[in-house]
């Protein structure tokens, strides 16, 4: 019998070992996943901060977009009153003639000319008289639309009028310069909840190992546990049995009262601390 009992309680220090082993990987992995987990959170807290800063940016830009474009509409808008005032209601038109040429038109075609000229395809006095023809009407006729472009009434409503086209100016390019910026907020704020998105499904990685890991770790410590109540037993049952081979009557007062609490308490499902189990593993 003490030949068995001492085989069982080989076999049960090697379970011991194993299950005290593979306990303890896994609560490695529950502490490697739970703090990967905690940094991934920590990750999403400052990126959803980020998303509200701008936001914010995004909101305050929106806001001047509108600013800047009723500037734009107020300053177009005196500006238009002012150049018919000055012009009359047919000023669109002013400065183009009949058949529609303006002056940047005849520029145009005066160019176009002297590249011809230039060319070469002009030859002959015949046609070079031709060429200086034409240059002098298209002179003449630039002459007199930038005439015509002129407006009237002195040089305080011209700076009047060029005060009101520099204020429209300056409100549209606070438009595109709002509006592009308020365009780049929300373009960040798309990438930083993309980002989110991915945090999430690395949160929810890491959360299931840690579950994992937890529940494979306390079945360990189960197993452990099971263990040890068994060379618990064993021992005892194996010192008995010599103590009744050497003539010695076992009594109940001969046990460590301090083994018998733990072992009850470990009987009754309790947790014992690493102490305690290391105190039911020693022989004495």
């Amino acid at each position: 019998m003490q030949s068995a009992l001492k085989e069982i309680v080989s076999n049960t220090e090697y379970f011991i070992t194993k299950h005290q082993g593979q306990r303890d990987e896994w609560n490695a992995k529950v502490v490697e996943n739970k703090s990967r987990r905690e940094q991934v959170n920590g990750q999403k807290r400052e990126i959803y901060d980020e998303i509200e800063r701008q936001r914010t940016v995004r909101d305050k830009e929106n806001a001047m977009v509108r600013e800047a474009k009723a500037e734009r509409e107020k300053a177009n808008k005196e500006f238009n009153t002012l150049r018919i005032e000055i012009h009359g209601v047919d000023s669109d038109t002013r400065g183009k003639r009949r058949d529609g040429d303006s002056p940047d038109f005849i520029r145009k075609k005066m160019r176009m000319l002297e590249d011809k000229y230039e060319r070469g395809q002009f030859t002959g006095k015949k046609a070079e008289k031709q060429f200086q023809n034409d240059m002098k009407q298209f002179a003449r006729k630039l002459r007199d639309a930038e005439a015509s472009m002129k407006p009237a009434g002195g040089s305080d409503v011209n700076s009047e009028l060029d005060a009101l086209r520099v204020a429209c100016d300056g409100a549209h390019s606070r438009v595109i310069a709002a509006a592009e910026a308020a365009q780049a907020a929300h373009d960040l704020m798309g990438k930083l909840t993309d980002e989110t998105r991915r945090l999430n499904d690395e949160h929810e990685l890491a959360h299931r190992a840690f579950v994992t890991a937890k529940v494979e770790a306390d079945r360990e410590h189960q197993y452990y546990i099971v263990a040890m109540r068994c060379i618990w037993s064993s021992r005892h049952l194996l010192r008995a049995s010599q103590d009744r081979a050497e003539g010695i009557q076992p009594s109940r007062a001969d046990a460590l009262p301090g083994n018998i609490d733990l072992m009850s308490a470990l009987m009754a499902g309790k947790t014992l601390s690493t102490e305690q189990l290391m105190t039911m593993k020693r022989d004495d």
